[in-house]
Order: C-alpha cells, then structure tokens, then sequence
C-alpha cells in the first residue's frame, strides 16, 4: 500500500434519523466510523444569537459513557470547520446544530476525528438548507518508524506503533483557486494538527510532506463522496448525474 492509498471507505447518507435535517455515517474500515447530524438553521436561544451570522453548535459523543476532554477538543475543531466551510451569513440570528455519534472506540492517531469530520460534511450535504464554500474532506496522517526511517503515511493499522501524526481538513470546491489532484476540485487546507511523540521531533520538510500525502489522501475521499452520492440520488430520487454533480459542486 502506498503512503497515500486509502483502504475501503464506507458511507451512508440515508440514516433517516428522526427530528434532523439531515444525517450520514462514515467509516474509513469496520474499526473508525461516526455518525452526524444537522439540524437547522432553527431558532437560536437569546444567548446565543448572533446579528449577522448563524451559531454553530457542536457537540460530539464517544461509544460509551459521557463526553470528556477529548470529545469536547474534537468538537471544537468539527466547530471551526464548519464555520470556515458554511455561508453562516446568510442566515443571521439562527442555530446550526451539529451532533456526532462516534461509533467504535478512538483508534490511533486522529483517524476518528477525520472519519467524524467526513460524516458532518455528509450530514451537511444531506440537509441541503445551508449553504457551503465546499465539501470538507479529512485524513488522519501518522508518522510510522520503519527500522531507523521516519515514514508518513495514512490509513495506519489498528495496531500500528506511531512516533506521532496528525488529521488536515481540506475544502474542494470549483470556485477555489488551490491546486488540484487527479479528478478532484481545487482545494484549501481549512484546519489542521500535526504533531511528534514526547521524545520525538519533525521538521518543516516533514510537515510539507505529511501535508502532501493527506491532500492526495483527501482528493481520493471527495471522490469517494461523490460517487456515493450520485448513486443514492439516482436511486433514491431519480437524479440526473448532472444534477448530483453539482451538488458536490459547491
């Protein structure tokens, strides 16, 4: 397998969850899926309207037990993410609520995170009532010893033993003026961490290349959303590829 190559990607959009506007699962194996759901724009609480954008308001839930620091960290990166991809602005003084269900236990590296920021942006594309810049697409990268070599790849084993590593969130869209990988739009990177295991280091050099391979990595989940999406869309709804097309093109 290749430092960008991506094993199966699951994805579902027609969860039909009740009293939400839109909802999907994502799954990068059997080992890292997640659950979203979108609701709004609805009527936000006094508190927490704001005059001139919707609010955005995360929350995010492990398998079992309660959320705790790690869920509320991944909930306020999924949090800027979205405020950096939705045209919040033209829904002002409202709520955009967004919950995400993690659906197996945390893996290693960020590989759950970027399986939960997927699932928003299908949740998201399944609502259809707001607007976005683009589709958000993420990878986990981590950083795997190989005897005395320090190689970036993504995808890793359950089981893998990372010297550290880190999960970029992509924007794709027609409108962008960023580069472009294979069939994919042109993308920006709209949030990301990276980082060594104590006692470890990388360089600028290393950061460019794990940057690099989680671009190509994320091109190939776009593509993966798409085609998913056409699918359902012409089952389901009797769409033209023409018309899911652009949907995914934002």
């Amino acid at each position: 397998m290749s430092s960008t190559a991506l094993r199966s990607i699951s994805i579902s959009c027609e969860e039909g969850l009740d009293g939400v506007d839109g909802s999907a699962r994502f799954s990068f194996r059997p080992s890292c899926s997640a659950l979203a759901s979108v609701s709004g724009p609805i009527t936000a609480r006094l508190a927490a309207e704001h005059p001139a954008r919707a609010t955005v308001e995360v929350h995010v839930r492990p398998l079992s037990s309660v959320p705790g620091t790690a869920e509320k960290s991944r909930g306020m990166a999924i949090r800027e993410i979205v405020e950096r991809s939705c045209l919040l602005a033209q829904h002002p003084r409202t709520l955009i609520q967004v919950v995400v269900q993690a659906l197996t236990n945390p893996t290693p590296g960020y590989a759950l995170l970027a399986a939960e920021i997927n699932a928003c942006t299908l949740a998201l594309i399944n609502a259809g009532s707001i607007a976005m810049r683009g589709v958000v697409c993420a990878v986990s990268v981590g950083r795997v010893k190989k005897g005395s070599v320090v190689s970036v790849e993504v995808d890793m084993a359950d089981d893998a033993v990372l010297e550290g590593g880190g999960c970029f969130a992509f924007l794709f869209g027609f409108a962008l003026s960023g580069p472009i990988k294979g069939s994919a739009p042109p993308c920006e990177d709209v949030w990301s961490t990276y980082s060594a295991r104590p006692g470890s280091s990388f360089d600028q050099a290393e950061l460019v290349r794990a940057r690099e391979v989680a671009r190509e990595a994320a091109a190939e989940v776009w593509q993966c959303m798409k085609n998913n999406i056409r699918r359902q869309k012409m089952v389901g709804e009797a769409q033209s590829p023409e018309e899911v097309v652009v949907k995914m093109e934002i």
